[in-house]
């Protein structure tokens, strides 16, 4: 299905044109500085609230993430530039204890540079709507619609058990059926969602002095957790989410930020099958541990 969606991206007119990106070459390169933001509030419950607005879902629900291993690829750049996308991302994945595939794979987590993020998403949805996954067409619609150069998704996978084998479809129910001996708990659950694949849209006029280095990062954010950018506008938590929104003259950070690296560490390090609740405590501990134990790194 991903190679399908390749072929029609390439030949799409909305990425159409000159493939000159706005972004400037750059190698990752891990000594690069964090750009160091004041906290305004004590720094426990900024890393809660950083946490929680990143992970809002319903509290009977799980946090959805990659069970396989990930195939970035960069679209709409020019093939050196997409390939330095492709590979922040890759380093990035193992960075957090997501695997990656190897370079001959099928991509999966795909970041597309267009000229105009509405108009390339309106024709993809009147075209090839299931590439938006189980979205509704009034979902499809607002994403496509809101406010700023990016948007992106996920297509939902089967869901999975506790053992990490992927659920079969009853034929005689047509629903998902779970056949396991192992029973949820209070902070445990019998089954999990999972990320089949991501698709991070980015109009090519916010990239103006943005390297690929950044824009890696920052779709490794969106694509591999779904990170939304609008849900931190009012955090003071340095993120490399506002690169795309920052006004001119403002600083913004030149690399995914301690805050983000332990954001995704816990992301992906946290027991699987843990609920949400649990989940977030996890993953907020380990922004913790970011900043107090790896204190020179990013």
């Amino acid at each position: 299905m991903i190679m399908h969606l390749l072929a029609h991206l390439l030949n799409s007119p909305a990425i159409a044109g000159p493939q000159a990106a706005a972004t400037r070459d750059a190698s990752p390169a891990d000594d690069q500085p964090t750009i160091v933001v004041t906290a305004k509030r004590d720094r426990d419950e900024s890393i809660r609230d950083f946490v929680g607005a990143l992970t809002h879902i319903s509290p009977r629900r799980q946090l959805g993430r990659f069970e396989q291993s990930v195939c970035p690829i960069a679209l709409g750049l020019t093939p050196r530039q997409g390939q330095a996308v492709a590979g922040r991302m890759r380093r990035v994945a193992q960075e957090v204890n997501l695997a990656v595939s190897g370079t001959k794979c099928v991509p999966n987590v795909v970041v597309i540079v267009t000229n105009n993020k509405q108009f390339f998403m309106q024709e993809l949805r009147r075209r090839y709507p299931h590439y938006f996954g189980d979205l509704s067409r009034r979902e499809i619609r607002n994403l496509a619609s809101q406010s700023g150069p990016a948007a992106a998704w996920q297509l939902q996978g089967p869901p999975v058990s506790a053992r990490g084998t992927e659920l079969a479809v009853d034929p005689g129910l047509d629903l998902f059926v779970n056949r396991t001996t192992e029973a949820a708990s209070r902070i445990t659950s019998a089954t999990r969602p999972q990320f089949e694949a991501a698709i991070v849209v980015v109009e090519r006029g916010a990239l103006v002095g943005l390297s690929a280095t950044q824009l890696a990062d920052y779709a490794a954010m969106r694509a591999f957790a779904g990170a939304d950018p609008a849900r931190v506008a009012n955090s003071d938590a340095p993120t490399i989410l506002r690169i795309l929104d920052a006004p001119m003259g403002v600083e913004v950070p030149i690399t995914m930020t301690r805050w983000d690296l332990g954001f995704l560490r816990g992301f992906y390090n946290s027991s699987r099958n843990l609920t949400n609740g649990a989940q977030r405590s996890a993953i907020g501990k380990s922004v913790v541990q970011e900043l107090e134990v790896r204190p020179n790194k990013r």
